[in-house]
């Protein structure tokens, strides 16, 4: 099923009662004054995987705005009077022009009422929610625009409850979700417009939370936000239509704050979130994504890469992938997702660290080896036709007796989907393509770094791993560019990561200069793949220092062009995985990077790198 990843935010501004709009090319947001009723929006690009925000520029006075945009780029906005006594709603409706809004007249009240929110489909059907001013009681209107006007149908109640989000297709499909008036409890609604009324369905409650938002594709695929009713955590979750009611996914904690809103375009391609800071703060934050299925991306992938070589892809990668079972973040921690559950957010390469006792370790004893293996295992029992890279290494007092207790288990648990043997045809384990890999089944890489697997001959399956510097790098099946920053400043690792990228040209290195991790003489032996360290070293703790890393990864790579070599990151190494959005992330910049679109084919010559 699809989910959506939307990861922790950015800022953007200060202020209040954020809302937001999207189409494929930009955004509209509206807020309020941190302590007025003056209200500002700002336009938005998409670029790739952030959003470039325009100046915040003032257009109205009121409460509590909602906005929607349609792929005609027409803006429609509602909110609350500004004079709080009387609880009129006002609409204003425009066109996006470059950077401003040309609004179309002045604020035309249409109702009484507060916390109104609107929609609006391509052919100009509006469909606008809220809550009676005196009685916790939900009222909708359906509106048509007529030229640059809004015609409004009458005003009918439909539901007890507060808090209510509407959404609505081209087709004239509507959902709907609202919090209970008397509980922390969510419900919704699918309805279908008939003329100036909605036929709707029987309300059904769906999760716990509050302050719910909801959008919807053209072809009926649905995101919700909410907020947690205890401690301030915001929640996502997505849908689809069956019938007269949803099938929802699990919801999925992605950021802390309050008052989230959603917003996706038709196509389901660009998805945003906003949502202010918890407490007393005024930060206003957003972050941007898309709906996905995250645990067959690669499968998805396919008709554009099946003749893309394993090293020009990009790949999630979990850093300590084991260390996920501690409740205290202060020891050892460095994900909170089992193995199972980051293969199916996307998670493809795993670093995992077995100690003498066959149980992985970071500091502390996590999970058994056995307990990782089965969770890969009940992945690719369900079938999923994806290539994953577990990564064996920092072997704890290991010996020989131990080295072969594992690879029986590795063999005995994995062992059908592991990738045995090189194709007639290639040298490396990184130039074979993804259809290769990929061509019946899902496959397993098993690469082994310290010297236990290089007397294995023949390797069947247990490959040689070697780092870029390592002095052995000639009998690695698979070499990789892996330094870490070993800081706690985000600032710091940020600017040594990209200095590494970009002085990254495909070797490995036979002779380091003293006292740095820069090359003085590179070898004759290729370096598969770069990997971008994107993690703190903390001596505790890492949760918070991951969250600056894993916040920002998606605005550093959408301004991160291939370096003057021609190679780009293939591994997005992270801890707390998913709070990057990095299948969002790894899927967009693995066709931006070699130049594939959903409607173009791949070029042939991808193969050949640069130099």
């Amino acid at each position: 099923m699809e989910s959506i990843q939307f990861g922790l935010a950015n800022n953007y501004d200060s202020g209040r009662y954020n809302s937001v709009a999207t189409n494929e090319q930009i955004s509209i947001e509206v807020h309020n004054s941190e302590s007025s009723g003056k209200m500002w929006y700002h336009i938005g690009l998409i670029n790739k995987a952030t959003i470039e925000w325009g100046k915040s520029t003032p257009y109205s006075d009121g409460f509590y705005p909602s906005v929607a945009l349609n792929n005609k780029n027409i803006v429609v906005e509602v909110h609350e009077t500004s004079n709080v006594l009387t609880h009129s709603m006002y609409a204003k409706v425009g066109l996006v022009n470059g950077s401003t809004i040309e609004w179309w007249g002045k604020d035309e009240k249409y109702d009484t009422g507060v916390q109104p929110n609107i929609a609006i489909n391509d052919y100009g059907v509006l469909v606008e929610v809220h809550k009676s001013q005196s009685h916790d009681v939900l009222y909708y209107r359906v509106g048509k625009l007529n030229g640059k006007t809004i015609s409004w149908g009458k005003s009918r109640s439909y539901e007890k409850g507060i808090k209510p989000s509407v959404a609505i297709t081209n087709s004239g499909w509507v959902v709907e979700v609202h919090q209970s008036e008397s509980a922390a409890k969510l419900h919704y609604r699918v309805g279908h417009i008939n003329g100036d009324s909605i036929n709707w369905s029987n309300s059904i409650p769906y999760q716990d939370g509050i302050n719910p938002s909801v959008a919807i594709t053209d072809d009926g695929r649905i995101i919700e936000v909410h907020e947690s009713q205890g401690i301030s955590g915001l929640w996502q979750m997505s849908g689809v239509i069956n019938g007269t009611a949803i099938l929802w996914s699990e919801a999925t904690n992605f950021d802390s704050g309050s008052t989230p809103k959603a917003a996706i375009s038709s196509s389901g391609q660009v998805a945003v979130q906003v949502h202010a800071s918890e407490g007393l703060s005024f930060g206003l934050w957003y972050s941007l994504s898309r709906l996905m299925n995250t645990a067959d991306f690669m499968r998805d992938l396919l008709p554009l890469t099946q003749d893309l070589p394993f090293k020009k892809m990009v790949f999630p990668a979990s850093h300590d992938a084991g260390m996920y079972t501690h409740g205290l973040e202060t020891f050892g921690k460095t994900q909170d997702l089992n193995l199972y559950q980051q293969l199916q957010a996307g998670v493809r390469y795993f670093d995992l660290r077995p100690d003498k006792n066959l149980n992985i370790y970071h500091g502390l004893a996590g999970p058994s080896v056995q307990e990782v293996l089965n969770d890969v295992k009940l992945f690719y029992e369900e079938g999923h036709r994806e290539l994953a890279i577990l990564k064996f290494s920092h072997f704890d007092k290991f010996t020989s007796d131990i080295y072969k207790t594992l690879k029986t288990m590795i063999n005995d648990t994995i062992g059908p989907w592991l990738f045995r043997s090189i194709p007639e045809g290639y040298q490396r384990l990184a130039d074979i393509p993804m259809g290769t890999y990929l061509k019946d089944k899902g496959q397993i890489l098993v690469v082994i770094d310290d010297n236990w697997a290089v007397t294995d001959e023949p390797k069947n399956g247990f490959w040689v791993y070697r780092d870029w510097q390592d002095s052995t790098a000639n009998l690695g099946d698979l070499t990789v560019f892996d330094i870490y920053s070993n800081t706690m400043r985000y600032s710091t690792m940020e600017t040594d990561q990209l200095q590494k990228f970009n002085a990254f040209n495909g070797q490995c290195c036979s002779k380091q200069k003293n006292n740095s991790w820069e090359c003085q003489e590179f070898s004759q032996t290729p370096c598969d793949l770069f990997l971008l360290s994107w993690t703190l070293t903390p001596p505790t703790g890492v949760w918070l220092f991951a969250k600056e890393a894993d916040s920002n990864l998606g605005r550093i790579m959408s301004y991160l062009q291939p370096n003057t070599n021609g190679y780009f990151p293939n591994i997005l190494y992270l801890d707390y995985t998913e709070y990057a959005r990095p299948t969002f992330i790894a899927e967009l910049f693995t066709k931006i990077y070699n130049n594939i679109t959903h409607r173009s084919p791949l070029p042939k010559e991808v193969n050949v790198m640069a130099g």
